[in-house]
């Protein structure tokens, strides 16, 4: 493994310790090191931007890695966390290092290992309504929500066989699918009901720059029967919904192609709920030559959580076959908690309440002849701006600052 080195911007540093000292707080020396993955060579050590935060205090120092090895910085006792983000010609390159403490005693010395994702453009996570609206009565309604896909890439993706998970845990919990280090799993459990798009190939075509709405249920919410007058969206051009076959439980809508379950960890759920505090999504295939009921067959392909009594299976997906993942979280800053590896989404994001009509929607990065190209630096903290009004089926005509 290669090492590199940070240094502290200057006037954020100034104004940092000049804070600190205001307040008599006793500063220590911390030494900072960012190691890349195998492979890399000594020319991929700079421009990595860090940014230390104080978990306590959410004091915040942004930092960039130069080539000379190993820095120092003044800091005061807390607990911190370590984020890093670089971007090359060819990849991706993410960090986390949580629960770092300064100590008053012996050498404080932290580091960040950063993974690479390759930049293969193709599918993403455009937008995601999950929080749900408020009737006239003043109740909660979700029925409303719905994931927008993107083809970000230049080139024709066939949506036939494409996966989509929502994950475990949606409390305020931590994920009980760790390694004996403490590290995220390399497999990730779905919760819910996983779904898959229909297909044998080549029936769905998503063209470059272009989008597809998934529904919890596609219809006009504003103006059907079953709806909610005060929802934000009409999805009644969804072109595909998350039917779940149940009795007089959840309405089929005809116009919209229904997706195919593969699998859910409770039997008795007849809606496709993205939970409305919060949850991780993923989108992914599995390996070639795989198909879902040969999978869903296969014991090992499940997990009970660990060290709990549950008999509840979940759907396990590794992390390679991934192809876009967004850590949806809590409102509250103290329940944020990291639950998909670093190599899915680096970061998360949230809305500020439940039931607020709000979604979370990808940044634009570029406007190429009137096509969008939307931000994936593989951190939806960065990527992601939260709380707006949902607009399924819309692109912005600007670039997001």
């Amino acid at each position: 493994m290669k090492k590199c080195t940070i240094f502290l911007v200057i006037i954020l540093a100034g104004v940092a310790a000049l804070t600190s000292c205001e307040k008599g707080a006793q500063l220590y020396d911390v030494t900072i090191s960012a190691y890349y993955p195998e492979g890399y060579g000594d020319d991929l050590a700079s421009d990595v931007n860090i940014l230390i935060e104080n978990t306590i205090s959410g004091q915040k120092f942004n930092l960039v890695t130069n080539a000379l090895g190993t820095a120092s910085m003044a800091l005061e006792e807390g607990m911190y966390k370590i984020s890093a983000t670089k971007e090359t010609s060819d990849f991706y390159l993410n960090g986390i290092t949580e629960n770092l403490t300064v100590q008053p005693t012996g050498a404080n010395n932290w580091e960040v290992h950063l993974v690479a994702t390759s930049k293969k453009g193709g599918l993403i996570l455009k937008e995601i309504y999950y929080t749900g609206s408020k009737t006239e009565t003043g109740s909660n309604y979700y029925s409303d929500q719905f994931h927008e896909i993107y083809n970000n890439s230049d080139e024709v993706v066939y949506l036939d066989g494409l996966c989509i998970g929502l994950t475990w845990p949606v409390g305020t919990s931590p994920t009980e699918f760790i390694n004996p280090d403490g590290s995220i799993m390399d497999r990730i459990p779905c919760y819910f009901h996983t779904l898959m798009f229909p297909g044998t190939g080549q029936q769905y075509p998503l063209e470059p720059r272009t989008s597809v709405v998934l529904a919890m249920d596609a219809i006009d919410h504003q103006t059907d029967p079953l709806g909610n007058p005060l929802s934000p969206v009409n999805l009644g051009s969804a072109q595909f919904e998350a039917f779940i076959e149940a009795p007089g439980k959840d309405t089929d809508a005809p116009q919209a192609a229904n997706m195919i379950v593969m699998y859910t960890t409770s039997a008795s759920m007849v809606d496709w709920l993205h939970s409305v505090f919060g949850q991780g999504v993923i989108i992914f295939r599995l390996p070639t030559g795989l198909d879902w009921q040969t999978f869903v067959a296969n014991p090992d392909n499940f997990m009970t959580r660990p060290g709990s009594t549950s008999t509840t299976e979940f759907f396990m997906v590794h992390k390679d076959w991934v192809i876009d993942g967004v850590e949806c979280n809590r409102s509250v800053e103290e329940d944020r908690l990291k639950r998909l590896p670093t190599s899915v989404d680096a970061g998360m994001v949230w809305s500020l309440a439940t039931y607020n009509s709000k979604s979370v929607r990808r940044k634009v990065e570029k406007i190429l002849d009137g096509k969008v190209i939307y931000k994936d630096s593989n951190n939806s903290y960065n990527d992601f701006i939260n709380d707006l009004d949902p607009t399924p089926f819309e692109h912005p005509t600007t670039v997001d600052n």
